[in-house]
């Protein structure tokens, strides 16, 4: 204890001495020299060379409130006041000049045989003035005036004049309406010598620039240490410290800003030096406290620290209001002072590493702090003090950083040792447990997930939300052991890749694809890589990569969106994945690749993934980096090598002619899909022993042209992974087209995520398979699929006799109530409609509609029929017409166009007044007979026409509907309808023209 007393006792005597030492450099007395008496300057003994400039100090005349020139200046009463000082300070005759005004200061110089060129330099004048030699204008900063209007600048400046005769007198016109403490002139105004006044300048100057180049490198220095290391928060503190400090010596003594930035508004210069005197106080505090943490009260730094960000605040306000306040900033940064040397001394007296160095540069800074406050309060410059004050207080802080680091380093060191065979010995244990996991973990997902699916289960709602949790625990518990297999890999050396030209575009939708149907939440994923990029990666190492970056950017967003953009550098891609979510902070950027980190605002998970991501990218020669902003969002950058052409590097081994066709005319038609040419053979080869026909290719676009042309195909297999268009895409684009029943859709992938499967059952599919495939299993699924293909076209040719075979009542009775009551009237009508009647009901029930193809003249005459039937009923409203260019013999579905033409008479007319016309034009063009129902009935609601293809929509007719349906499986075959409320409706069917029943499908 008397240890530290004596070490106490110590600092304080040495402080002692530096106060005395300092104290005399303040009040030591200067050489003897002229003073200003009564307004005038004796300089008539007085010898310029080589000596020293004069600082023009004593009673100068001054008259308040008003800006003379000589002349009127003799004409008005004048008042001797001290200078340099402020014009507050005096009392003139019981009155005090105001704070806010303007005044005029004299001084007659009396000369003998003086140089030929003499100078001034002026300091501190306050706010605004101007300096008259002989009625001359000698020099002016800003320009003053008698009121608020004038321009306020406090520059100081060097002029020079040749006297004309041995009696020179100065007008100094002075304004201030901006400054609190009052105006007036504050700092000497010197005289001398050309080469004297020039020195001095040079002087001032090279103070201020040693000062702002001291502390500007440190600035420099230490924060790009921070920023390169982002440790050690003392070095970001430390460097603003200096940044401060440089940006104080800039903005006071010579004012350099104005000097590099002569058109800077005074309020804006203002607040620079009022800010900067305050941050000075403020990240010194912050840099101390960080540095001798343990010796701090942290009550008292926070209050510290909060004056001092409102008094930022403050020093922000007009200059009228924080010039008010300068007391109080110094007042802040020497009660900032006074704890620092507090807590050093305890530092100090706890042996804390490298606080010595601390306490002499707290020491040099209090000093200059009181050099400082001086030159702004008093007539004392800064550059009085020897410029080597800043390099002995950025010398000590520096080796207290240094000291410091080194040691931790040290430290470290030891530690990285130890850590290191503990590493390897956690590895080894990693390795081998999750192997054991592995069996137990599927057992008790597989139980699980049986229980929730069983519909025979007797579970409750709270029972079943717990299983669901045991199933999501024991997945992610399985993606992690998968992780640490991949992490055990990567770090023995084992993990192999298969570099080859993998198609950008197709793999990272089949990623988005899968996440668009797992997410859960507000969140949007969208892929903005265009079509046509390679790169050269393993295909599947390439998916897990992506799929980690998604799944960590999905997680780490509450709400937003999550895009993966692509482009070109340097013969390279660069893959970004860009989320909006809550951000990395910036200390934790440089550890979220290393493996089992968790930084604070983590939401869950083990920290392999990013890691296992890492050493993926790694390992097909490529390179990942992350930027992010906190609250803002994050970007994933992982760059690889460019490919030039997808199918190069795929297929220069084996090649197969695309399309492949086999054909087994009358067997079921199969199109199947695969990017390797290799697994396209190995399915045309299991294929073609079941005797399907058979049409292979090798893109998701050749699917789209292939059912096109073939639109009566049975199904389609379809590989994920594919060019340009990956499986998920195809499949939602026929999903547009065919219902799943229409046409069935087998999909395979080399993926084994639970979440491929929901994503291709969510974008149509009717089956999946995994790769390497089963051969008995495919052929098993395929005979299956077709099955549903099969049903699905023998109920909708069922449909079509059902829809015929389904009379009204009310139209039979109708009927015959006609015929009976013609029988009366015309029996020749009677007997016709009787025949018509009867060919209209045998045609109905024939089981010929079940075939695929008729006559045309067989649905036409089916149609005059029902025509004449409805002619004869209402004779006075339907009018009939058939236009044909020429006797056309072919063959169409059945119950293609009467439906229309029945539905044209029932709705279309049915509300009309007066005589309602149908028309049925027959027309061949090229290749297709068209069929165009026109009527001038009632018309269809615009509302209703919007989705009278629509199943759940539509509460119009059924037999629209199956014949859409029908006509899908004719290549070209087309149905349109056109409408006008009140004015009728036109239906146009288009069908290939087929001379034969080979021809149909």
């Amino acid at each position: 204890m008397k240890k530290n007393y004596i070490k106490i006792i110590s600092i304080i005597g040495i402080l002692l001495i530096y106060g005395l030492a300092l104290s005399s450099i303040l009040v030591k007395e200067k050489t003897i020299a002229p003073k200003v008496v009564n307004g005038v300057l004796d300089l008539r003994n007085y010898e310029f060379n080589e000596a020293e400039p004069l600082e023009m100090n004593g009673e100068w005349e001054f008259v308040p409130n008003q800006l003379l020139n000589s002349q009127e200046f003799h004409n008005q009463k004048s008042y001797l006041v001290p200078v340099p000082s402020l014009w507050t300070e005096n009392d003139l005759e019981g009155k005090e000049v105001p704070k806010y005004t303007s005044g005029t200061y004299r001084l007659k110089i009396l000369l003998n045989n003086p140089p030929e060129v003499l100078g001034i330099k002026t300091s501190n004048i306050r706010m605004s003035n101007a300096i008259y030699m002989d009625g001359k204008l000698l020099g002016n900063s800003g320009f003053p005036v008698e009121d608020s209007t004038y321009t306020p600048h406090n520059n100081p400046y060097v002029s020079y004049f040749s006297p004309d005769g041995e009696e020179v007198e100065i007008i100094v016109q002075v304004a201030n309406f901006d400054y609190a403490s009052g105006g007036g002139i504050l700092g000497s105004i010197y005289i001398g010598d050309q080469d004297s006044i020039g020195k001095l300048r040079e002087r001032s100057l090279a103070y201020d620039w040693v000062t702002i180049a001291a502390f500007s490198t440190m600035f420099i220095y230490f924060l790009g240490s921070y920023l390169h290391a982002r440790i050690g928060v003392e070095q970001l503190f430390f460097s603003l410290f200096c940044f401060a400090n440089a940006l104080y010596a800039v903005s006071h003594g010579e004012k350099v800003f104005l000097e590099l930035f002569p058109a800077t508004p005074y309020a804006f210069f203002e607040r620079i030096q009022s800010v900067s005197s305050i941050w000075i106080g403020l990240f010194m505090l912050c840099f101390f406290q960080s540095s001798l943490k343990q010796f701090t009260n942290k009550r008292i730094v926070k209050i510290l620290c909060i004056v001092g960000i409102l008094l930022t605040g403050s020093a922000l306000l007009p200059v009228k209001i924080n010039s008010s306040l300068q007391i109080y900033y110094s007042l802040y940064i020497f009660i900032s002072l006074v704890y620092i040397i507090y807590l050093q001394i305890i530092a100090i007296s706890k042996r804390a590493v490298g606080s010595s160095y601390l306490f002499i540069s707290s020491f040099t800074i209090f000093i200059y702090f009181i050099v400082g406050t001086l030159n702004v309060t008093s007539n004392y410059a800064m550059n009085s003090l020897p410029p080597l004050f800043p390099f002995i207080c950025l010398a000590m802080l520096s080796l207290y950083i240094s000291h410091r680091f080194m040691n931790s380093f040290l430290k470290k060191e030891e530690l990285s040792k130890a850590l290191l065979r503990v590493d390897k010995l956690k590895d080894a244990f990693l390795a081998k447990t999750s192997h054991e996991f592995r069996t137990p973990l599927h057992g008790i997902i597989a139980i699980s997930q049986s229980m929730l699916e069983d519909r025979k289960s007797s579970l409750s709602v709270g029972e079943e939300e717990k299983m669901g949790l045991i199933v999501g625990t024991a997945q992610r518990l399985s993606n992690l052991v998968n992780d640490i297999l991949d992490f055990s890999k990567l770090k023995e050396g084992d993990l192999r890749v298969r570099i080859t030209s993998v198609d950008l575009f197709a793999i990272t939708h089949v990623v988005v694809e899968t996440f668009t149907y797992m997410i859960d939440k507000d969140v949007k994923i969208i892929n903005h890589v265009q079509r046509g990029q390679f790169v050269m990666a393993d295909e599947d190492r390439l998916r897990q990569i992506l799929y980690n970056l998604i799944d960590n950017a999905v997680k780490y967003t509450i709400w937003g969106k999550v895009e993966i953009n692509c482009y070109e550098q340097e013969e390279k891609l660069v893959i970004e994945v860009r989320d909006t979510g809550i951000g990395i902070a910036p200390e934790n950027l440089k550890l979220v690749f290393e493996p089992f980190h968790q930084y604070s605002n983590s939401t869950g998970g083990t920290g392999l993934g990013l890691s296992v991501t890492k050493e993926l990218v790694q390992i097909q020669g490529g390179t990942i980096t992350v930027d992010s902003v906190v609250n803002k969002g994050t970007t994933f950058s992982v760059t690889l090598p460019k490919a030039t052409q997808f199918n190069e590097v795929k297929q220069k081994n084996f090649y197969l002619p695309i399309p492949t066709t086999i054909e087994n005319k009358g067997n079921k038609k199969v199109i199947i899909a695969d990017d390797d040419h290799v697994n396209l053979k190995v399915l045309i080869d299991v294929l073609v022993t079941e005797g399907y026909f058979i049409i292979a290719v090798d893109s998701g676009k050749s699917v789209l042209e292939q059912v096109k042309k073939h639109p009566d195909v049975d199904l389609v297999i379809l590989d994920i992974m594919m060019p340009e268009i990956s499986g998920y895409e195809v499949c939602q684009q026929l999903r547009k087209s065919y219902q799943p029943a229409e046409l069935p859709i087998l999909m395979l992938t080399a993926a084994v995520r639970p979440e491929d499967m929901i994503a291709a059952f969510q974008s149509g599919a009717n089956d999946f398979l995994h790769k390497p495939l089963d051969t008995s299993e495919l052929k098993t699924r395929i005979r299956n699929l077709l099955l549903i293909k099969e049903s699905s076209e023998n109920a909708v040719k069922m449909e079509v006799a059902f829809l015929q075979a389904q009379i009204k009542p009310h139209f039979i009775f109708n009927v015959l109530n006609s015929i009976l009551s013609l029988s009366y009237i015309d029996l020749e009508k009677s007997r016709t409609m009787i025949t018509d009647f009867a060919n209209f009901m045998r045609g109905s029930f024939s089981f010929e509609n079940t075939h695929s193809l008729v006559p045309l003249e067989k649905e036409l005459s089916l149609i005059q029929s029902y025509v004449n039937i409805q002619r004869t009923r209402f004779p006075d409203q339907l009018a009939w017409e058939v236009q044909m260019e020429e006797t056309l013999h072919c063959l169409i579905p059945p119950l293609l166009i009467q439906p229309i033409v029945e539905n044209a008479i029932v709705h279309g007319l049915k509300m009309k007044k007066g005589q309602g016309t149908v028309m049925l034009m027959v027309k061949k063009e090229n290749n297709l007979i068209v069929f165009r129902i026109t009527d001038n009935g009632t018309g269809i609601p615009n509302q209703q026409l919007q989705h009278i293809w629509n199943v759940e929509k539509n509460n119009g007719s059924v037999g629209l509907l199956n014949i859409e349906k029908r006509l899908k499986y004719y290549e070209n075959a087309s149905i349109q309808i056109t409408s006008e409320e009140r004015k009728g409706t036109i239906v146009e069917i288009r069908f290939p023209l087929m001379l034969s029943e080979k021809e149909g499908y």
